[in-house]
Order: C-alpha cells, then sequence, then structure tokens
C-alpha cells in the first residue's frame, strides 16, 4: 500500500472520529426539538433527569438537619427584646390613656415585667428553636426545589454554562476522537494488505 494511501486512511479516520465526537457531544442539546426522530439527550430527558438530580441531592448531598444547624448558632435575644420594645411602645400610650389604670403604668413597671418576660423568652429560646427547626425540617424538600428549578432551567443558558465549565474537556474528547480515528485509519492501512 502507497504512502498517500496510508495517510489518506489514517486522516479519514481522524476526521470520522474527530466528527463522531463533535456530533456526540452536541447531541447533548440539540436538537431541542425532535428532527427525523432524534432528539438531544437533555431536551428529551430534561424532567427525568431533574427527578434524578433533585433526589440525589436531596438524599446524597445535602441534609436538611445539617443545613438547619445553623439556627442554633442564632442568638435572639437581640431579636426578641427589639420585638418587645415595638409591642410595648405600641400598647403602652394606648393604655396610659385609659382612665385610673393608666396612672399604674409605669415605665418602671413596664420595665420591669418586659424584662422578666425577656428572661422567660431567652430561657425558651432552645425549645422554640428545636419547634422551628423540626417545623422546617417537615416543610423543606431540597429534592423537590432542585427538582423544580432543573426541570424549567433554560436549556440554551444551561448548554452556555455546560460550555463555558467543560470546554477545555469538550476539546479533548474531540481530539481523542480524532487520535483514535486516525489509529484506527493507519492500523487498517497496515492490516488491509496483509488480509488481501
Amino acid at each position: 500500500m502507497s504512502l498517500t494511501s496510508i495517510a489518506v486512511l489514517t486522516v479519514t479516520g481522524a476526521l470520522i472520529g474527530w466528527a463522531t465526537n463533535w456530533v456526540a457531544l452536541k447531541m447533548l442539546f440539540h436538537p431541542r426539538k425532535p428532527f427525523l426522530g432524534l432528539r438531544g439527550l437533555l431536551p428529551r430527558r430534561q424532567a427525568q433527569l431533574a427527578k434524578d438530580v433533585g433526589r440525589i441531592i436531596a438524599n446524597e448531598l445535602v441534609d436538611t438537619n445539617k443545613l438547619l444547624a445553623g439556627l442554633d448558632t442564632i442568638d435572639l435575644q437581640p431579636r426578641i427584646a427589639q420585638a418587645l420594645d415595638a409591642a410595648i411602645a405600641t400598647k403602652l400610650t394606648e393604655y396610659q390613656q385609659i382612665p385610673l389604670i393608666g396612672s399604674f403604668i409605669t415605665k418602671e413597671r413596664v420595665q420591669g415585667i418586659r424584662d422578666a418576660l425577656l428572661v422567660e423568652l431567652v430561657k425558651a429560646q432552645p425549645a422554640l428553636l428545636a419547634s422551628l427547626k423540626d417545623e422546617l425540617g417537615k416543610r423543606i424538600d431540597i429534592g423537590r426545589v432542585a427538582e423544580e428549578k432543573l426541570a424549567t432551567f433554560d436549556l440554551d443558558r444551561l448548554e452556555t454554562v455546560v460550555n463555558t465549565i467543560a470546554n477545555r474537556e469538550f476539546r479533548a474528547i474531540e481530539w481523542c476522537g480524532a487520535i483514535l480515528g486516525g489509529l484506527i485509519g493507519l492500523i487498517q492501512a497496515v492490516v488491509m494488505p496483509l488480509i488481501s
């Protein structure tokens, strides 16, 4: 076999390998709508992939209890004090205007009640946070949130994001196809004369 034949088979194999991998990568996202019975992987299976990824996120990656553990570090005392002060200030002037009762409502008495309430509410903070965490744990479904987001995620935007992140890897896959295709073409060029 001539050097030209060997070169043609090698280059043809490389082009076929490169083109095959290029088409395979493009078919992750294209065609978006069915064309000749073909449809890209993500457009065809977006809902199922979203469901599977949501399940994996909920079961393997994000533990709701660990996510809610951050609530244990919150000191509610300043927020409780602020809420008490606002509530008391609103009602204090209203009650002070009531005849007979208003004269018994002094700022010192109100401050004493406010401070006593604040102490009791701060003591109840761990139980309040535990109850809140329990309730949030029942209501927050991370898997469902992820599934809903992914199922409605714009495929053009997703393609742009994936191409931006994996552009080098995609090029490497294409070049691997070209190299493997070239090697197959070269092997064919060497083996063909032996079997003829």
